[in-house]
C-alpha cells in the first residue's frame, strides 16, 4: 500500500470511534495524486452528459464509476476501510448496496440564504420499504454508509448535516425534522451539525443515523465532489439494480489495470450475487412493497 494511503492511527481505534459515536473519520484513503485524477477524469465525464447539468443549486450523480477510474476502484475497497466495516456489521460477507456512486454539489446561487424543508433521512437499508412496518429493534446492525471525500468537507461547502447518536434511536427521523427549514442551532435541529473531512479521507458512519445533504450550505463557489457507498451484509438485497454498472466494469478496461486483490473486492462487493439470509435474520421485503409510512 502506498505511504499516502496509510491511515494515521490503529485501525482499531477508528472502529472503537466508529462504536461508539456512530461515525469516524479514516483519512489518507485516496492520497494525493489519485485525488487529482479522479477530479479530472470526473470533470471529464460532466462536460459530456447529456443534457448537462445545471451549474448551480443542485447535487447529481456520474454514473459508472468503477467502469472509467481505477483510482475509484481503489478507494473503495480499501483494506482498513474493508476491515472496519466488516468488523462493525460483524460479517466477513458483505457487499455494496448499489454501485458507487460519483456525486457532485454544485455550489449554492438562488439557495443561499434559505432553508429548504426536508431531507432528512436514515440511510439504506433503514428505508420505508425494506422492514415489515419499519421496525429493526433488534441489536444487530444491518448498513454503514461509507462515503469518500474527494473534496474536503468542509461548514462552507455543504458538509452532510446530522443528528449526533440518532443511530441508538433506532427509528427513522421523527416528522419533526422535516416539517421546516433546517436551521442548526434552533428547535428541532438544535443539536444538528455537520460532518467535516479532509479531502482522501472517509465518513464512516452507521445508516441509522438521521442526516441531510445540504447544498444550500454550499457557498464556497466550488463542486464538493465524494464517492457514496451504501454497504450491507450480502444477504440484504440491493438498494437499486447493481447489473447496468457491472456490465460496464466488464466491458470497460480497469478491470485489467488492477491488482488481484482489488479486481476480486470489486468482485465481491459491487458484482457478486445477494447470499442467502442467516439463521434468525429480519424479515426483509420484496422490492416493490412498502413499510408502514411515518
Amino acid at each position: 500500500m502506498p505511504e499516502s494511503s496509510v491511515p494515521t492511527r490503529p485501525p482499531e481505534e477508528y472502529l472503537a470511534e466508529l462504536r461508539q459515536n456512530g461515525y469516524t473519520v479514516l483519512d489518507n484513503v485516496v492520497g494525493t495524486e489519485a485525488l487529482a485524477r479522479i477530479r479530472e477524469a470526473t470533470q471529464s465525464r460532466v462536460k459530456s452528459m447529456d443534457p448537462a447539468p445545471p451549474d448551480f443549486d443542485d447535487r447529481f450523480g456520474v454514473p459508472d464509476i468503477i467502469a472509467w477510474s481505477a483510482d475509484a476502484c481503489r478507494a473503495v475497497v480499501h483494506p482498513v476501510a474493508l476491515w472496519l466495516m466488516r468488523s462493525y456489521l460483524g460479517s466477513e460477507a458483505i457487499r455494496f448496496c448499489h454501485q458507487p456512486a460519483m456525486t457532485v454539489l454544485r455550489p449554492a446561487r438562488s439557495l443561499i440564504g434559505q432553508f429548504p424543508a426536508s431531507g432528512w433521512h436514515s440511510d439504506y437499508p433503514y428505508h420505508h420499504d425494506v422492514f415489515p412496518d419499519d421496525r429493526w429493534q433488534d441489536d444487530a446492525i444491518y448498513g454503514v454508509q461509507y462515503n469518500i471525500c474527494i473534496d474536503a468537507f468542509r461548514a462552507d461547502n455543504g458538509a452532510t448535516q446530522f443528528i449526533p447518536n440518532s443511530f441508538r434511536q433506532r427509528s427513522l427521523p421523527p416528522r419533526a425534522l422535516n416539517q421546516a427549514g433546517t436551521r442548526m442551532g434552533q428547535p428541532p435541529h438544535e443539536h444538528a451539525m455537520q460532518m467535516l473531512a479532509p479531502a482522501g479521507s472517509a465518513l464512516i458512519y452507521d445508516s441509522r443515523t438521521w442526516h441531510r445533504a445540504c447544498p444550500e450550505l454550499n457557498v464556497s463557489g466550488q463542486d464538493r465532489l465524494a464517492i457514496l457507498n451504501a454497504v450491507c451484509p450480502a444477504w440484504v438485497r440491493p438498494m437499486s439494480d447493481m447489473a447496468r454498472g457491472a456490465e460496464a466494469y466488464r466491458n470497460s478496461n480497469i478491470p485489467a489495470a488492477l491488482d488481484e486483490r482489488v479486481e476480486a473486492e470489486i468482485h465481491r462487493l459491487c458484482l457478486g450475487e445477494t447470499a442467502p439470509a442467516p439463521p434468525g435474520a429480519p424479515e426483509i421485503l420484496p422490492k416493490g412493497r412498502v413499510g408502514l409510512a411515518l
